[in-house]
């Protein structure tokens, strides 16, 4: 059965900071296998909630709550009345981070602004107008390498082709989305297979839109940040 949660309390949100579960692994593999048998969804974790009797259940790239017998799967948002904070929201940008030793950072055009110190991954389309904005922010930030995965879900396969097959991809890239300026056409025989890899590791990650950012500390964030914003985040540490 499959619940739609918002918790009310005498028509406020409810406050759950003085419940929090104990963690049980055969009952969250239980769980796990409940779910996969019923629905056919693999279930990435299974944790304790912060409301007791309930346990988060994050499969899909989102969040969900079932009861420990796993008849009921709840779709919604806890929040903290205390401190007025989404924990859903908190737990699923924890859950996303993305491990930067599983990124093929090889099949990225890489790019220097200035010297480099500071690391960044985007998924990014070469007819995408908001991933050439934030391209020239990160040139603005300087001091900061950028791993470009060319992802092309706007209809510029052919373009990137013609990028990522250039004698320099990295030059015919920036000269693009910093200057507009068109790639050559690529030789009929390049070897172009790495669009196809960068469209399975984005749909993995669960990307719809474009730019799709990867920060140092594994957190993601959609959209062209502007520049004051992508400096804090670039120099946050990696956890």
């Amino acid at each position: 059965l499959l619940l739609h949660l918002h918790l009310v309390l005498n028509g406020e949100e409810l406050s759950i900071t003085d419940h929090f579960g104990v963690s049980d692994p055969s009952l969250e593999k239980e769980i796990a296998a409940r779910i996969f048998s019923t629905t056919g969804m693999k279930v990435d974790k299974v944790t304790p909630a912060p409301i007791e009797g309930l346990w988060e259940v994050f499969m899909n790239r989102r969040v969900f709550y079932v009861d420990k017998s796993a008849k009921y799967l709840i779709v919604g948002r806890i929040f903290d009345t205390k401190t007025e904070t989404d924990l859903t929201a908190e737990r699923m940008k924890e859950l996303s981070r993305v491990d930067w030793k599983t990124l093929p950072l090889n099949d990225a055009i890489k790019v220097t602004y200035g010297n480099g110190e500071r690391k960044v991954v985007v998924f990014t389309d070469a007819r995408c107008t908001y991933c050439s904005m934030l391209e020239r922010n990160l040139q603005a930030a300087g001091n900061v390498t950028v791993y470009n995965f060319i992802y092309s879900i706007l209809n510029s396969k052919e373009m990137a082709r013609d990028i990522v097959c250039a004698k320099n991809p990295a030059s015919a890239w920036q000269a693009h989305m910093l200057d507009g300026t068109e790639p050559a056409k690529a030789a009929d025989k390049c070897d172009a297979s790495v669009l196809d890899r960068n469209l399975a590791l984005g749909e993995k990650f669960g990307f719809t839109s474009t730019p799709s950012i990867i920060f140092a500390d594994g957190t993601i964030v959609q959209g062209a940040l502007p520049t004051e914003d992508l400096n804090v985040k670039l120099s946050a540490k990696r956890p």
